[in-house]
């Protein structure tokens, strides 16, 4: 078990599209984040009820919504994907951790890996060091994903 991520957009033949960490591995990466400025923490928000669909009648084989009402469940669960978390408050830069909290198929913006990416930039210049959590891979990763839609957390 562990979390894979996934640039989104990308064309097959660009590098640094895939970044993995397993379980324990995580963690680390989550704590450097938060403390280079990159992430900021927040509650998972609450995933929209399914339980008035069936899957027979509102979804084909494949798992596609078939009817309105399927479609805008599927519609509400991209939204809660990409949601910020900072709900009421004042807009934070960086990337809300909790989509960094299951492997559901959260959406990291690309405006989301921006900011980080310049909370980064701006943590180096004070003097903090690279974090070993990142590894090599986590900085060209996001770049990346800036470049085009984002990430996916599976």
């Amino acid at each position: 078990m562990g979390y894979d991520m996934v640039v989104q957009g990308a064309p097959a033949d660009e590098e640094h599209t895939y970044l993995r960490r397993n379980i324990w591995g995580m963690g680390p990466t989550r704590q450097a984040l938060v403390d280079l400025g990159m992430a900021f923490l927040s509650e998972m928000p609450a995933f929209p009820d399914d339980s008035h669909l069936s899957r027979k009648t509102d979804f084909n084989e494949d798992g596609e919504p078939v009817t309105e009402q399927a479609k805008r469940f599927v519609e509400a669960i991209e939204r809660t994907l990409a949601d910020h978390g900072a709900g009421d408050a004042e807009y934070l830069g960086g990337i809300p951790l909790h989509k960094f909290g299951s492997n559901d198929g959260w959406h990291v913006t690309d405006k989301e890996c921006t900011e980080a990416l310049a909370a980064y930039d701006t943590s180096i210049q004070h003097g903090d060091k690279h974090p070993e959590a990142f590894d090599d891979d986590v900085i060209p990763f996001l770049k990346t994903a800036a470049r085009y839609e984002g990430f996916r957390v599976y």
